[in-house]
């Protein structure tokens, strides 16, 4: 029950309404997490049929049947149909195996290095967490090793990534926090599995607002112990970098110490940018930041930087926009965008995102050009990022060459 001391238009104890509004939500968030995750109120993997884990795993059906005989394949489930039937479904886990024993499964040339991508804008609402997490779960999808870092205090990719409630589930000491304010070895302990086999993540709840604020206050950030404020990040992904192939930085809507070190620490950016006048002003504002701030770094270089047109609407004043962001930024724009879609909105209220989806739940068309808009978006960058390695390790070579020629 709210506070009912108010006035007519508002509430003569804000602070008691606020904390009546964060227990109530919190408790409803709850709630609904529990329903879709009954019985066990745990995110469960999605499963894959037989047909389409082959193709994942890149063999025909025969090659299909005949791995699985090889040996015990964790992750192969027996689930029942609506007529009673029993058929076998594949796990990212099964599929990953498999592929590892078909020898199918992509592997980082030996010679490149882990990519560590800051996502980023100023902007709050343009994209950024869903862009986060669903690249990290395509990596995954795909065979890579994912890596998520949340470092928004809202946390809302840590609960669509785990299904976890940030502040009701999560612990201070489960954030970022303490890593770079007190123990960069600390990252170690602090890397969650998710129900994605290959996507783990580093979780966000309101503690890491402390962070922004301590990093720059040199009373209790220990810079005489661990150095620069500005390296933390940098330096404690150096003790993890060698488990994945990408690492993703989901930004705040800021440029406090977190986002800058994420940007610090980055090999690349990725800045979704709904195509309207209002976000394409905001980001204008963001590159003159990123000027002065790069203008400092002056050494610094991105492996990678990418615009990605998030949010379209497909009306014609999105398309105008977008014709107009192309004639100016032109190959640093992707050339697939992110659509609105309401199947964003169904796997979100399922605490998730499209690709936690297994099957439809309205339409199947919908559902089906909602889950390409987003395959294409996400094949196109990591597809950039296998070019990238590729050119990394056949830069090493030829200087391993000319060391010993």
């Amino acid at each position: 029950m709210l506070d009912t001391q108010i006035t007519p238009y508002g509430t003569d104890h804000p602070e008691q309404l606020m904390d009546q509004f964060y227990q109530a939500g919190n408790e409803m968030l709850l709630n609904l997490r529990n329903f879709v995750t009954s019985p066990n109120n745990r995110k469960k993997s999605r499963t894959w049929g037989a047909t389409d884990a082959a193709k994942m795993i890149g063999v025909s059906a025969p090659t299909f049947r005949k791995l699985q005989e090889s040996k015990s394949i964790p992750g192969i489930l027996i689930e029942e149909t609506s007529n009673g039937r029993k058929i076998k479904k594949y796990t990212l886990e099964a599929i990953n195996t498999l592929r590892n024993i078909a020898g199918t499964r992509y592997k980082r040339p030996v010679g490149s290095k882990t990519l560590t991508i800051a996502v980023s804008n100023l902007k709050g609402g343009v994209g950024k967490t869903e862009t986060a997490v669903d690249l990290g779960k395509k990596a995954a999808i795909e065979g890579l090793r994912s890596l998520l870092l949340d470092f928004d205090a809202q946390g809302t990719a840590t609960l669509i990534s785990s299904g976890l409630i940030p502040d009701l589930e999560l612990n201070y000491e489960d954030t970022i926090t303490n890593t770079l304010i007190s123990d960069l070895n600390n990252i170690k302990n602090i890397i969650l599995k998710t129900h994605f086999d290959g996507f783990d993540i580093i979780p966000a709840n309101l503690a890491i607002q402390d962070c922004d604020l301590m990093l720059p206050n040199e009373k209790v950030n220990n810079v005489e112990r661990l150095g620069s404020p500005f390296l933390r990040l940098a330096e404690s992904l150096k003790l993890i970098k060698n488990q994945y192939d990408i690492i993703v930085i989901d930004c705040g809507p800021n440029l406090g110490l977190l986002t800058l070190n994420a940007i610090i620490a980055c090999d690349g950016m990725i800045i979704p940018i709904p195509p309207s006048m209002n976000d394409y002003s905001s980001f204008i504002m963001y590159t003159a930041t990123l000027r002065n701030m790069f203008r400092e770094l002056s050494s610094k270089k991105l492996d990678y930087l990418r615009i990605l047109l998030s949010k379209h609407t497909g009306s014609n004043e999105a398309l105008q926009m977008e014709n107009m962001m192309r004639e100016q930024f032109g190959r640093y724009i992707l050339s697939n965008h992110m659509c609105e879609t309401v199947e964003v909105s169904k796997a979100a209220n399922e605490i998730g995102t499209i690709y936690d989806v297994s099957r439809p739940r309205g339409s199947r068309e919908a559902y089906r050009r909602a889950v390409q808009h987003l395959d294409d978006v996400n094949m196109e960058i990591i597809n950039n990022f296998k070019d990238i390695w590729k050119s990394q390790a056949k830069s090493t070579t030829t200087i391993g060459d000319a060391v010993h020629g």
